[in-house]
């Protein structure tokens, strides 16, 4: 994890995300909801659609309800 700054008064925080702990949906619509911009990046575009696919995948997307998809589709 690293900080750079972007200008005056102005931080980005960047986290390599690797895998790890599988977030609740109530913890991903708090991480939505405390942060103003929230940019995920790739080294390429067949890994940020394996991420986005095995993100979707844990938390079970088709059996979630309609809300439950609509955080997921957020996040």
């Amino acid at each position: 994890m690293s900080l750079k700054g972007q200008g005056v008064g102005s931080w980005g925080l960047i986290i390599s995300m690797k895998g790890g702990e599988k977030l609740s949906l109530e913890k991903i619509q708090a991480l939505l909801e405390a942060t103003i911009e929230v940019r995920f990046s790739g080294h390429s575009r067949k890994e940020m659609y394996e991420w986005m696919e095995s993100t979707l995948n844990e938390h079970g997307y088709r059996k979630q309800s309609r809300k439950g998809k609509g955080v997921l589709r957020e996040y």
